[in-house]
């Protein structure tokens, strides 16, 4: 009978320590799949603030052309007609001020947009960096409930012996 006991009680132990493994690397997993779904939002947020760079370059560029075109007829017309030339290049300069201003508003929206998408990626990976650890501690301590367990029963087993 002891024997018997002995050896069920061996099992136990072995069996609370493979199920405790088990559950490690199915964390472990878990743990990976989050930290990649962490990396795949930030390369994804990453290529938004790279196309919303892209648009505000190109928008620049319009704006830009737009301008000297602007100047160029404003002078144009100053050679014809001096007059009309003053109101013509007092629109042109109400214009550029507004195609710079559009241009730092879209700066400012996309330093915006890229600073939360940094947030954002920063906070997905402290948050998996978090659960890792939860995960070790649990682990932690089923593993020492299982070495604690394994004890008392050779304990036990022990003082059948005796």
């Amino acid at each position: 009978a002891t024997r018997k006991f002995e050896e069920a009680a061996k099992k136990a132990a072995e069996d609370s320590a493979q199920q405790a493994e088990e559950e490690r690397k199915a964390r472990e997993a878990e743990n990976a799949a989050k930290r990649q779904a962490a990396e795949e939002a930030a390369r994804k947020l990453e290529e938004a603030a790279r196309k919303a760079d892209e648009a505000t370059r190109k928008f620049e560029e319009t704006a830009k052309k737009t301008a000297e075109s602007s100047a160029r007829q404003a002078e144009e017309e100053r050679r014809a007609r001096e007059l009309e030339e003053a109101a013509k290049r007092e629109a042109a300069e109400e214009d550029a001020r507004k195609l710079e201003d559009a241009a730092r508003k879209a700066d400012e929206a996309t330093r915006k947009f890229e600073e939360a998408a940094k947030k954002a990626a920063e906070d997905s990976a402290q948050q998996a960096e978090e659960e890792r650890k939860a995960r070790e501690a649990e682990n932690a301590a089923k593993r020492q409930a299982a070495e604690e367990a394994a004890r008392k029963l050779e304990e036990a087993a022990r003082k059948a012996d005796e």
